[in-house]
Formats: structure tokens, C-alpha cells, sequence
């Protein structure tokens, strides 16, 4: 069993009930995540494992989506919250009322102790501050493609990463090093689909996660159902989910 840590069903082209049919026919459970409050409510009944937070990218000031959003949680023992993070491209949101919004959440999931998939674009700095501040360690940070340095920094704070489609592309992508480096029991994989698709392929889709499995197991030197195993087994740890059952 395949596990992907994030899918944006709202985003493909295919019906929810397309993507759910082939992921399953792959032998694939993902976690849907939402980004903003008219998707979550869109997302409840789509499909089985589901995140809910507030993108960067939908960050303002409002009071309305907190609320909400804790409603969601409390009424889902096992709704993670993401995708969340900080976004510091120029044409972005503020980064004061990121930032603010970020640690909101990240109290929250402290609070409720939620599992948190995390978005991090040139705010590696930032995003390691305000965890340290809030003292969350139960995340991953998505499609990471980081430094070592970095990347050592988030394990130290108890942190997971994930590895997707990048991965697979050419040139390699110098974050492989750290996949091969990193402590194989925080690895986790992604499709962030239908974003960050393989090479060749105009949209990701959770089917596709085995096909990035077997190209990151060749990188790692390990067989794909070592990979496909400990992966699974990661994803079980940190969303205290059997995504087998």
C-alpha cells in the first residue's frame, strides 16, 4: 500500500470519483488536502482522508475561517491540518499576515495535537523560527526541496519530508542528497497532485505515486517494496492512521 500525502482533488480534471477509483486500482491512499473554507466543505464527502487549512496563498484577515476551521477539526478526530505555510514569492499575500495566520494554525494543531503538512517556499528560516516558537513537532514538509542544512533542522525539530514528482526529473534535483542521507523512518512520498507531475506528463494524479516510488527507491539503493513499506509505515506514525483498514 501506497500512501500520498497530498492530493488537491478539487484541482483535477478527472471527478473525485475517477481519482478515488484509480488511485485504489494503484494500490494508493491519499490524503486530500484543502486550501481555503468553501473547499473544505466541498472535500467532507469526496473521499476518506482528508487535511483542512488555510494556504498562504487565501491568507487575510478574517476571523471567520478559524473558526471554522476548529469546527472541522473537532467534528474529525483524525482531519489533519494543512496545507499550510508560508509563501514569501512576491506576489504573495503580506508576510506579516502569513505569518500571523501560520502560527494560528500551528497552536491549534499543538492544542489538538493534529498532524500538519506543511508549505514552505523561500520561508525555510521563518517556518523553523515559528515552529520552534509554537513547539510543534508533529509535521512533514512537502515537496521539499531544500537544503541539507535545512533539512537536518526539520528533523531535529521531529519533522518528516516529503519527496514527489521532482524527484524524478531531469537534471536531478541536488534534494535527492538529502533523501539519501536522511533517516529512512521520516520519509514520506507525494504526487501534490495534479500539480508537480512526472516528467513528460502534463498532470500528477495519485495513481502515479508508484512510478515515483520506483524511481526514488533506485536513487536510495533500496527495492521498491522496502520503499512502499517503510513509506506506508511513516505515513501510519505520523497521521495515527492504518491506511490499509
Amino acid at each position: 500500500m501506497w500512501v500520498d500525502i497530498n492530493v488537491h482533488l478539487e484541482l483535477m480534471s478527472a471527478s473525485s470519483e475517477s481519482v478515488n477509483q484509480v488511485a485504489n486500482a494503484s494500490s494508493v491512499n491519499f490524503i486530500a488536502t484543502g486550501t481555503h473554507p468553501d473547499q473544505w466543505r466541498w472535500l467532507v464527502s469526496r473521499t476518506r482522508y482528508l487535511a483542512f487549512g488555510l494556504h498562504p496563498h487565501y491568507a487575510a484577515d478574517s476571523s471567520d475561517w478559524l473558526s471554522l476551521l476548529e469546527h472541522y477539526l473537532c467534528s474529525h478526530p483524525c482531519l489533519a491540518i494543512g496545507e499550510i505555510g508560508l509563501d514569501f514569492r512576491p506576489y504573495m499575500p503580506a508576510r506579516e499576515i502569513q505569518q500571523r495566520i501560520f502560527e494560528h494554525q500551528l497552536a491549534l494543531a499543538k492544542e489538538l495535537d493534529r498532524p500538519v503538512i506543511i508549505h514552505a517556499v523561500k520561508s525555510h528560516t521563518e517556518v523553523i523560527s515559528t515552529l520552534k516558537r509554537v513547539g510543534l513537532n508533529r509535521f512533514v514538509i512537502h515537496a521539499f526541496l531544500g537544503s541539507e542544512d535545512v533539512a537536518a533542522a526539520y528533523l531535529t525539530l521531529g519533522g518528516y519530508l516529503s519527496a514527489g514528482g521532482l524527484m524524478t526529473r531531469t537534471p536531478r534535483p541536488r534534494a535527492l542528497d538529502v533523501f539519501r542521507n536522511m533517516p529512512t523512518y521520516r520519509l514520506l512520498l507525494e504526487t501534490d497532485s495534479p500539480d508537480l507531475p512526472l516528467t513528460g506528463m502534463i498532470e500528477g494524479s495519485p495513481e502515479h505515486l508508484p512510478m515515483i516510488g520506483r524511481s526514488l527507491a533506485g536513487d536510495l539503493g533500496i527495492s521498491v517494496s522496502a520503499l512502499e513499506q517503510l513509506s506506508y509505515s511513516n505515513a501510519c506514525v505520523l497521521f495515527d492512521h492504518d491506511f490499509a483498514q
